[in-house]
């Protein structure tokens, strides 16, 4: 606990830096590449409380945020149009449903078998979206969406609220009893069960809740770009580089994930000004990071200053609940 505790110093540090952060440098396209990380940071948030938390490998997050992100597409195609508020609201319920239509079945399913499972159905979505371009637009995706505010710098406070929000929720929920619940399931199911605990209403739980979180910043997405496309909300690259921000951060932490979201999605745009080797830069440092502190900087980082001593053990599987 007091790791986590450090840990949401540090949150909230960074978030007091960044509602100041306008007042002191005026810069539009940092503001922008602030507010994406900002939506990348609810993401991994979202996809920690079932993955990091119950250890159900969800490596097709996409599907959540395309589905959060399409509807509002839809209804601006179709419908003339939805107010942001709606939309996001519409996008998290939308995409919770479909996290209760697919998590019951493929919950069924434990370790790479429910991996594979949602990567399948991320990547039927993206497919599908091609296909079907008279209704989605096929690559060029859908355009007109009601953008988030109009202006740069209250769309820069809205994200900034919105990640906060969204982050407290799902920091108290992994706090509460039915994260504790969760995380028993990840340690070891069977004795959860035996303990009278209701694994399947748990994880099909997590999965809903995850599924909203991801619904809601596809959504807010959407509307923040004014634009719906497979390259901006359903590409694989999107649930990866979910998957590894949580793992960099602190998998089965919400605060530690969040972290290592938000500085990695700034981390990965400064690197473009090293050109073509941008690439090769990001990934040796995931891969150093992966090696010497296999439970995640901030987790690691949190331990040290809590007791003085390195963490050590588990790697990339541990952290995805093996």
């Amino acid at each position: 606990m007091k790791n986590m505790t450090v840990s949401s110093k540090l949150l909230s540090l960074l978030v007091a830096a960044l509602f100041l952060f306008p007042l002191v440098y005026d810069d539009a396209y940092l503001m922008s590449v602030l507010v994406l990380a900002c939506i990348y940071t609810v993401y991994v948030a979202a996809w920690d409380l079932l993955s990091g938390f119950t250890g159900q490998e969800n490596f097709g997050f996409a599907l959540f945020i395309g589905t959060g992100a399409y509807l509002v597409g839809f209804i601006t195609k179709f419908g003339g149009g939805i107010a942001p508020l709606w939309g996001i609201l519409l996008g998290g319920l939308a995409a919770a449903s479909i996290g209760l239509a697919l998590g019951i079945p493929c919950l069924r399913l434990k370790g790479p078998y429910l991996a594979l499972a949602t990567l399948a159905a991320a990547a039927i979505a993206d497919r599908l979206a091609i296909i079907f371009s008279k209704y989605t637009g096929g690559e060029d995706g859908i355009y007109g969406v009601e953008f988030l505010t109009g202006d740069p710098l209250t769309d820069y406070y809205a994200a900034l609220v919105f990640m906060v929000v969204s982050v407290s929720i799902l920091y108290m929920i992994g706090r509460s009893h039915i994260g504790l619940l969760l995380k028993a399931i990840r340690e070891d199911e069977a004795a959860a069960e035996a303990g009278g605990v209701n694994t399947t209403l748990y994880k099909v739980a997590a999965f809903v809740v995850s599924a909203w979180f991801g619904g809601m910043a596809g959504a807010f997405n959407a509307h923040y770009l004014g634009y719906v496309g497979p390259d901006a909300v359903l590409a694989s690259h999107i649930s990866l580089n979910i998957i590894i921000m949580a793992v960099v951060g602190g998998a089965g932490s919400i605060i530690n994930a969040a972290l290592g979201a938000f500085v990695l999605a700034v981390a990965a745009d400064y690197l473009k000004h090293f050109g073509e080797y941008h690439l090769l830069i990001y990934t040796s440092l995931l891969i150093l990071v992966l090696l010497f502190m296999p439970k995640g900087i901030f987790s690691t980082l949190g331990a040290r200053l809590t007791t003085g001593s390195a963490v050590k053990g588990g790697g990339v599987h541990e952290h995805l609940g093996g």
